[in-house]
C-alpha cells in the first residue's frame, strides 16, 4: 500500500480513474462520440508503469511522471474535442488520438531500460541533485524561485524541458498534416484551401515552433547551470573533505587528473546528459507516431511493378534500413569511444606537466633542465598528435559512411513511392507525406547514427565521473578505518600510540612502535635517518595516513597544526596567504603584521593587500617563515614542525625557535630535523632506531647535555 501513497502511486489512481471515465463515456454522455479503446487501456497500461516506476532513481521517475501527464493532456485534449468544447482552430492544431497512448509507450521504455548498466551509471551520478534537499543556490537568479529547494528545481526544470519536447514532437506531427493538405491543394489547383493552410495552420504553427524553441534553450541553459553549480560544489567539497584528495593515489580504483573530472567532465557530463535525454525523449515520440501515420499510408503498398500487397510495407523497409544502416556505423564508430577516453587522459597529462613546469620554474631553470622538459613535453604531445590521428581516421570513415547514408535517404522514399503516384493511386499531398513520415522514422532509428560522436565521448565522460566517483567512495572507506589505526582521547593531554604499526601503500612496514608518549609541553626533536617513517609519523598523529594498525590517542579538544617542510600558498591577497586556512577576515591587519615581523618577514607587512604568486615570488626560506607566521596567528596547542626551517640558515632557524617558544608558551612544539644545531632548542628527543627488515622504532629519551 506504501507505493500507492507515493507521488507516482497517488497521480497512478488518478490515471486509471480518468481510463475508466473514458471507458464510461458512451454511459455517461450519449451521443459524444467516445475515444477508441485502445486510449482507455493505455490509461489502466499508464497506471501500472507508474506504481512499478516507484523504485526508479530519481531521475529517471520525473521522466515516467511527466508522460503519464502528457498522457491525461493528450487524451483529455481529443475528449474535449469530441464534446464541442474546444474551438476549432485550436483542434485543428491538435495531434492525432495515437499521440496520448505513445506516452505510454514512451513511460514504459524508460521502465525497461533503468535496469541497463549505461544508464545506471548515469543516474548514479545524476540522482544525488535531483533528490538533494538543499535550499535553492542563490548564486543563480535563473528559476531560483521554481521550487523550495535546489533538487525540486532540477525536477520541474526537467519536467517543463519534457512537455516543450512533446509540444515540439506534437507540432512537427501536425506539419506532417498541413504539407499533405497544401500539396493536395496545389494538386488540385484549389487556392480557398491553400491560402487558408498557410495562414490559419503553418502561421501558427510557425510562431508556437519559434516560441518552443526559445524556452527550450532558456529552460536548458537554467537547468544546465543550476546542475552544474551544485554538482561541481558537492565533488569538490567531498574530494577535499576528510583527506579524501590525499588518499586517492592510494586506492585501486584509478582516478588521474581529478582537475579535469571536477571541471571539464562534470560541463561535459551534463550538457550531454540533458541534450541527449531530451533529444532521445523527441526521437521517441516521432518514431511511435510517424510510424502510426506511415503504416497508415502504406497499409495496402503495392511493390512497384507487381501485384504482390505487403501491409505496412514503408515501416518494414524504414526499420530495415535503419537497423542495417546503425549496424554499420556501430561497426565502424565502436573504436571512437576508447580512443575519446585515451584522448582526455593524455590531453590530462600535457596540462599537468606543463603546470608543473610553471610552477617549478625556478628549479628548472637553476638545474639548466629545460631540455629535459622540452622532451619530456614532446614525448607527452606525442601521445596526443598520435591518439587525435587515430580519431582523425576513424571520423573520416565514420564521416564518409554516414553522409553517403544520409544522401540516400533523402531520395530513398521518393524512390518507393513514385510508382504509386505515377499511377494515380496516391496524390502529390500523400506523397509528401510518406515522404516526411519516413525521413522522421529514418531520422529518429538513426539517433545512434547522427550521435554516434556525441555518445561516444558522453560514455567516456560517464565512465571518468563514475571512476572519479568510485576512488573518492574507496578513499573514504580507507580513512573509516578497516586497516586498523583507531583514534581516541588522550585524557593526560599527551599524545600516545600503543601496538603502532605504520606501513606503506604497498604493505611494507616501516614503524613500529609498543608504546609511545608525547608529553605535554615542551619540545620534542624527531630524528632518525631519511625513509625511517619519521614524516609518515606525522602523518598518522594528524590522522590522515590510512596504512597501519594500533591506536594513537590525542587530547581531546585541543588544537593541532602541521607544517610540512614545503608550505602550501594559495592564490590571492598576502593576507588571505598568511591567514590560512582560516579566513581573511578572521585575523586583524595588526595581528597579521605582528606574526610576518615575528617571523622575520618585517618587509612584506605594508603588501596585505597584494596578491601574486607568492610560491614563486617567496624563496624557499622566506616560504617557511611565513608558514611560521601562520602558526603565530593560530597559537595551537601542539605545533607539528615536519623540516619547517630546513631552508633557513643555522642563525635564523635559532632565531626563529626562540620567537617561538617566546610567543607560544602554551604550545607543545614536536619537531622533525637532521640539523645537530637543533638539539638545544628541544628538551627531549624520538630516535628512530632500525630493528631490521627496513623497520624503525621511536624511542623517547632526555635531550643529552651540550658537550662541554
Amino acid at each position: 500500500m506504501a507505493a500507492f501513497k507515493s507521488r507516482l502511486g497517488i497521480q497512478a489512481v488518478l490515471t486509471a480513474f480518468f481510463a475508466l471515465l473514458l471507458l464510461a463515456i458512451p454511459v455517461i454522455l450519449p451521443g459524444i462520440p467516445s475515444p477508441p479503446l485502445y486510449v482507455s487501456l493505455a490509461g489502466f497500461a499508464m497506471a501500472g508503469i507508474l506504481i512499478a516506476s516507484n523504485t526508479l532513481s530519481a531521475y529517471l521517475r520525473i521522466f515516467v511522471s511527466v508522460y503519464g501527464i502528457g498522457y491525461l493532456v493528450l487524451a483529455g485534449a481529443k475528449t474535449l474535442a469530441a464534446m464541442g468544447a474546444l474551438p476549432a482552430t485550436v483542434v485543428a492544431l491538435l495531434p492525432p488520438d495515437f499521440a496520448a497512448t505513445g506516452s505510454v509507450v514512451f513511460g514504459g521504455i524508460v521502465l525497461a531500460v533503468s535496469h541497463w548498466k549505461p544508464i545506471r551509471d548515469i543516474t548514479l551520478i545524476a540522482d544525488p541533485y535531483f533528490a538533494t534537499h538543499d535550499a535553492p543556490s542563490r548564486e543563480i537568479g535563473m528559476f531560483r524561485r521554481f521550487g523550495r529547494t535546489e533538487g525540486q528545481i532540477g525536477r520541474n526544470l526537467v519536467a517543463l524541458s519534457i512537455f516543450v519536447n512533446f509540444a515540439d514532437v506534437a507540432l512537427t506531427l501536425r506539419f506532417n498534416f498541413f504539407y499533405r493538405d497544401m500539396y493536395n491543394a496545389l494538386q488540385e489547383f484549389d487556392a480557398p484551401t491553400f491560402w487558408y493552410q498557410l495562414g490559419y495552420i503553418f502561421v501558427p504553427l510557425a510562431i508556437l515552433n519559434v516560441v518552443i524553441g526559445m524556452v527550450d534553450i532558456y529552460v536548458d541553459s537554467g537547468l544546465q547551470l543550476r546542475w552544474r553549480t551544485w554538482l561541481t560544489h558537492n565533488l569538490y567539497e567531498r574530494w577535499l573533505g576528510q583527506g579524501t584528495h590525499y588518499r586517492i593515489p592510494f586506492v585501486d580504483e584509478h582516478a588521474d587528473n581529478p582537475d579535469q573530472r571536477i571541471q571539464s567532465d562534470v560541463n561535459n557530463f551534463i550538457a550531454q546528459t540533458t541534450t541527449l535525454s531530451t533529444r532521445l525523449l523527441s526521437q521517441a515520440a516521432q518514431l511511435v507516431s510517424f510510424i502510426v501515420i506511415l503504416w497508415t499510408l502504406s497499409r495496402d503498398f503495392v511493390l512497384p511493378f507487381t501485384d504482390t500487397v505487403i501491409p505496412g510495407f514503408l515501416v518494414w523497409l524504414v526499420i530495415a534500413y535503419a537497423v542495417v544502416g546503425t549496424w554499420l556505423t556501430h561497426l565502424i564508430g565502436k573504436p571512437l569511444i576508447g580512443l575519446d577516453y585515451r584522448q582526455e587522459q593524455v590531453e590530462a597529462d600535457f596540462r599537468f606537466a606543463l603546470a608543473r613546469n610553471r610552477i617549478y620554474s625556478e628549479q628548472i631553470a637553476l638545474l639548466r633542465g629545460e631540455r629535459a622538459e622540452s622532451s619530456r613535453l614532446a614525448t607527452l604531445f606525442h601521445a596526443i598528435v598520435d591518439n587525435y590521428v587515430g580519431i582523425i581516421f576513424r571520423r573520416i570513415k565514420l564521416i564518409a559512411f554516414t553522409f553517403s547514408y544520409r544522401q540516400a535517404s533523402a531520395i530513398f522514399p521518393l524512390v518507393i513511392a513514385a510508382p504509386s503516384f505515377f499511377a494515380k493511386k496516391i496524390t502529390l499531398g500523400a506523397l509528401q507525406q510518406t515522404s516526411n513520415a519516413f525521413s522522421n522514422v529514418q531520422n529518429s532509428l538513426n539517433f545512434f547514427i547522427n550521435s554516434y560522436t556525441i555518445l561516444a565521448a558522453y560514455k567516456a565522460n560517464t565512465i571518468r565521473l563514475s571512476s572519479f566517483k568510485r576512488a573518492m567512495t574507496q578513499a573514504e572507506a580507507l580513512a573509516g578505518a578497516g586497516y586498523g589505526l583507531a583514534n581516541g582521547n588522550d585524557t593526560a593531554g599527551n599524545v600516545t600510540a600503543r601496538d603502532l604499526t605504520l606501513a606503506l601503500p604497498d604493505g611494507r612496514e616501516i614503524v613500529r612502535a609498543g608504546t609511545l608518549e608525547l608529553p605535554k609541553g615542551g619540545a620534542t626533536l624527531v630524528t632518525g635517518p631519511s625513509g625511517s617513517g619519521k614524516s609518515t609519523l606525522f602523518r598518522a598523529i594528524a590522522g590522515i595516513w590510512p596504512f597501519g594498525k594500533g591506536r594513537i590517542d590525542v587530547p581531546a579538544g585541543q588544537s593541532a597544526l602541521v607544517l610540512p617542510q614545503r608550505p602550501y600558498l594559495p592564490l590571492g591577497s598576502l593576507r588571505g596567504t598568511v591567514a590560512y586556512p582560516q579566513t581573511v577576515d578572521h585575523f586583524s591587519d595588526e595581528a597579521i603584521r605582528d606574526a610576518l615581523r615575528a617571523a622575520r618577514l618585517p618587509q612584506l607587512a605594508d603588501q596585505l593587500d597584494a596578491v601574486d604568486s607568492w610560491d614563486r615570488r617567496l624563496s624557499g626560506g622566506e616560504q617557511q617563515r611565513l608558514a611560521i607566521a601562520r602558526a603565530i596567528l593560530a597559537k595551537p596547542d601542539w605545533l607539528f614542525l615536519d623540516e619547517s626551517t630546513a631552508a633557513l640558515d643555522e642563525e635564523t632557524e635559532a632565531e626563529i625557535y626562540r620567537m617561538l617558544r617566546e610567543n607560544l608558551p602554551g604550545t607543545t612544539i614536536v619537531s622533525i630535523g637532521h640539523r645537530s644545531t637543533l638539539n638545544k632548542h628541544h628538551d627531549r628527543r624520538i630516535e628512530m632506531k632500525p630493528t631490521g627488515e627496513g623497520r624503525f622504532e621511536p624511542r623517547l629519551s632526555p635531550m643529552p647535555a651540550p658537550a662541554e
